[in-house]
């Protein structure tokens, strides 16, 4: 510009300059170039938008929205709210005038008016869907509200369980938006999960399909602390739970129908009878089931060995277990409650499947090594001299069979679980179902015996040799003589 300015000062001092048509020509075509430089040099730019067609133009300015030069000189570019509605661009074409009413902001540098107008505004997260259940991970939905109000509040619609709507109450509040509609007044304040999950246990015992891990845990050993199942061995639903409501977890016993079932209200059928025990949290309805268990003594009742006739009685609360104590040829049964210590020499077996399983018969099996307890473990003429071992299960088989090792050949008896030698290969294994059954001679002894028989019969040897034959089936027979 200055060099154009010299330009001109120097052809207007110039001696020989000669005021012709060309000359007077040359110099309008200057003056042209000097006011075109000049209005190339001020034109201001601003951002241009009306909200009334493109909302962004309130809630995100300056991103994707038109820029236009202003024709007028010292022009500025300004923000307006009118009617809650935001308008950007030149002063001069939205106010001919050059009034703009407040709420507006001036500025007069070139994309000035690009900043959130009020600074104020509110902020809302604005949606609709399922997304918008949960926008703790979704800040980009967090956004000024549209439309401009002083008192402008947020809003949270819980439409269903799928579906949540979420804004600014001056710029989409539904008109059937329920007085449950939540509503706040500082930014993001309507973040609010509006679905949650509650988990459960689910379970069913009935008579038909019994399903003892929903009534109480089936751990061998009587729980150190109070008793409750978990979802590790038993199944869990799941309950949505719409914000400002709660669901529940159930647990239902019918003592007559024996049905017991646990899960989720939300899937609760209609129970006329029974107990029903409801509860809220997670995993509530976890408490193992009393117990009703056989009470006897085998001195005082007849029937308390074979467990015949035997009525369960309930328990103490809190007692999950019943037990069925064994010590020589005393018995006893009871609930395995507080107050249950078994004795030194008892050998008790600990049951929690379901009311009276400790009213089964005792299994009790012969226990013996010929090894250790002598010949008499495979003749068994005197059973009352063995040894007596309580087995794991009240149906566990007895059993006894005959091992050979290197040069020795020897009698086993006791539980199956403690003979594993005794297979359904093994030509000796002998089994019975029963408590102390077990008292047959073993078949490899019964061989041993019959040919020492036959061999004494026939024998056409010396006396002496017929008198050491007697003698060895004698002490076969009777080893303590």
């Amino acid at each position: 510009m200055d060099t154009i300015v010299k330009r001109i000062v120097s052809l207007v001092k110039t001696k020989n300059m000669v005021t012709t048509a060309a000359a007077l020509k040359r110099l309008a075509l200057l003056l042209t170039l000097i006011t075109a430089c000049n209005r190339v040099t001020e034109a201001l730019e601003c951002y241009a938008c009306d909200s009334a067609e493109d909302s962004e133009c309130a809630t995100r300015p300056g991103q994707q929205l038109e820029v236009e030069e202003c024709a007028k000189a010292n022009d500025e570019c300004v923000t307006s709210i009118t009617a809650g509605l935001t308008r950007r661009g030149c002063l001069g074409r939205l106010y001919p005038n050059g009034y703009c009413a407040e709420p507006c902001e001036h500025c007069n540098t070139s994309l000035c008016n690009r900043d959130v107008y009020p600074t104020d505004r509110l902020r809302c997260y604005q949606c609709s869907g399922a997304e918008c259940i949960d926008v703790s991970k979704r800040p980009q939905l967090l956004l000024p509200c549209p439309i401009y109000n002083a008192e402008d509040r947020c809003y949270t619609n819980i439409i269903h369980l799928s579906n949540t709507q979420r804004g600014c109450e001056h710029t989409n509040l539904p008109s059937d938006c329920p007085h449950v509609c939540l509503k706040c007044n500082y930014n993001g304040c309507n973040a609010e999960l509006t679905v949650s999950e509650t988990h459960c246990l689910q379970c069913t015992h009935n008579r038909n399909s019994p399903s003892p891990a929903c009534l109480r845990t089936q751990s061998s050993e009587l729980p150190a602390a109070k008793c409750a199942l978990s979802n590790e061995t038993v199944t869990s639903c799941v309950n949505k739970v719409m914000y400002g409501h709660q669901e529940r977890c159930f647990l239902y016993r019918n003592d007559q129908t024996e049905v017991v079932q646990r899960g989720c209200s939300s899937i609760m059928g209609f129970y006329p009878t029974g107990e029903l025990q409801e509860c809220y949290g997670e995993f509530c309805n976890t408490d193992c089931l009393d117990i009703a268990c056989a009470t006897c003594n085998a001195s005082t009742d007849a029937n308390c060995r074979t467990g015949r006739n035997l009525k369960a009685e309930k328990c103490a609360n809190g007692t999950v277990g019943c037990y069925a104590c064994e010590q020589d040829t005393q018995l006893r049964r009871g609930c395995a409650d507080a107050d249950f210590h078994p004795g030194d020499q008892e050998a008790c077996q600990l049951c929690r499947s379901a009311d009276g399983c400790n009213q089964w018969s005792v299994r009790t099996c012969y226990r013996c090594n010929s090894l250790e307890h002598g010949d008499d473990c495979g003749t068994m003429t005197q059973p009352s001299e063995m040894g007596r071992s309580n087995c794991t299960s009240a149906t566990e088989l007895c059993v006894s069979t005959v091992i050979s090792r290197l040069d020795l050949i020897h009698t086993v008896r006791g539980c199956a679980g403690e003979v594993p030698e005794c297979t359904s290969n093994d030509p000796y294994c002998v089994r019975c179902n029963g408590s102390l059954c077990n008292t047959a001679s073993t078949l490899w002894t019964e061989k041993a015996l019959s040919v020492t028989s036959l061999s004494l019969l026939k024998s056409n040897s010396q006396p002496m040799k017929r008198q050491r034959l007697a003698t060895t089936l004698l002490k076969y027979l009777w080893p303590f003589v």
